[in-house]
């Protein structure tokens, strides 16, 4: 039994150097991003913003109206909002709102033999006119601000594809809060791979995207077989394309997106589910690594405390690796919370460690194994 103990110490060690390198990693990249400044100058970029929408009668009208309340010049910009064979009032809510509109221009879209957001995407890009795209979801709330500190991180850093930082909308109550907090360190992540120049991953809900670029890619970016990844994909193939440099993070607060949380835990699950989906057709090595080091680290606790169950050496393991992982995360996640204004959110990080272990490690462990339902559709 001694000889057990000290074989799951030794790879509980060899996890754990993994992940370590990979998180401080991660956080230099963070802490190496600049905050986007000022162009100094008046916008000069033609923008159109992107919405896929499928039976989003309850967020389609709010989610516009923050678009038409922008500080940016009217005749810069155009929205474009593609239903996706939507079964409620979403497209009524939107041809009256185009209707209604006189400052920015809103073209209703409707896909006929296509499907998903990829083909919403792609059928929009055949009318959008700005040199710059911006996508978002139909669900998501903006700040005033949102496109002109997109449009600035763009003619000042030149990036052909930009993340942009996404906040979860305050659900209240326990697992309101477990989704912003779990969710915050996903966005994080993403941003310190920018930083160190090896992009692995954004959200579709804040991006944006050069149109000359977009015309210059090979095949298909988005894999439209895969029914999710239209954020990761176009990232990763821009950055094939043209470089890890010119993918850019919008570190400024002004260009956050906040984006509806799931309202049940088998929400939550499902759309988890359905990200890792997508996993296998991952092919960047450094994307594999943080996914692999991720889970490693994350089923290790579990496992190690479903072993503390029989013998008691394992529960102390599984303690020591939730505690060393705590230690591991917590310089990004508590400078993240800085730059979104959520600090007083760290004192939560505790609770939901453990949490994220288990949904990490189910999610991972199933989400290549098994079929699940999205917006009514089998993916």
């Amino acid at each position: 039994m001694e000889s057990e103990a000290l074989v799951a110490n030794l790879i509980a060690l060899a996890i754990l150097l993994v992940y370590l390198f990979v998180i401080v990693r991660l956080t230099n990249g963070w802490l190496k991003l600049k905050h986007s400044k000022t162009s100094g100058a008046h916008p000069s970029t033609t923008v159109s913003i992107i919405i896929p929408a499928r039976n989003e009668e309850s967020f389609i009208g709010q989610c516009l109206a923050g678009l038409l309340a922008q500080e940016f010049p009217g005749g810069l910009l155009e929205i474009l909002v593609v239903d996706d064979h939507s079964g409620d009032r979403t497209l009524e809510i939107v041809r009256e709102l185009s209707e209604k509109s006189r400052k920015i221009k809103i073209s209703v879209l409707s896909l006929k033999e296509s499907k998903g957001k990829k083909a919403a995407i792609q059928f929009a890009m055949k009318f959008a006119s700005g040199s710059l795209i911006l996508c978002t979801d139909a669900d998501c709330s903006h700040s005033r601000t949102w496109v002109d500190s997109m449009v600035k991180c763009f003619e000042t850093e030149n990036p052909v594809f930009i993340s942009g930082p996404v906040l979860l909308k305050p659900g209240g109550g326990f697992f309101g809060l477990f989704q912003e907090v779990e969710f915050m360190s996903l966005v994080a992540s993403g941003a310190g791979a920018i930083g160190m120049k090896s992009p692995i991953m954004c959200n579709g809900a804040n991006l944006g995207f050069s149109a000359e670029a977009w015309r210059k890619l090979d095949g298909d970016a988005m894999k439209s077989t895969i029914a999710s990844g239209d954020d990761v994909f176009l990232m990763l193939a821009m950055k094939k394309e043209f470089g890890a440099k010119r993918i850019a993070f919008a570190k400024d607060a002004q260009a956050m997106v906040c984006a509806e949380a799931a309202n049940t835990p088998s929400a939550l699950i499902r759309q988890r589910l359905r990200w890792v989906s997508k996993s296998h057709a991952y092919r960047d090595p450094f994307l594999v690594l943080t996914a692999v080091s991720v889970l490693l680290m994350n089923a290790g606790i579990v496992v190690a405390a479903l072993a503390g169950i029989f013998k008691e050496e394992f529960l102390y393991l599984s303690l020591s690796l939730m505690l060393l992982k705590m230690a591991i995360d917590f310089p990004l996640l508590l400078s993240f919370c800085r730059f979104a204004g959520k600090k007083h959110y760290v004192w939560f990080i505790p609770i939901a460690l453990p949490l994220v272990a288990v949904l990490t490690t189910f999610t991972a462990t199933a989400g290549n194994l098994v079929r699940i339902s999205w917006k009514g559709r089998k993916i």
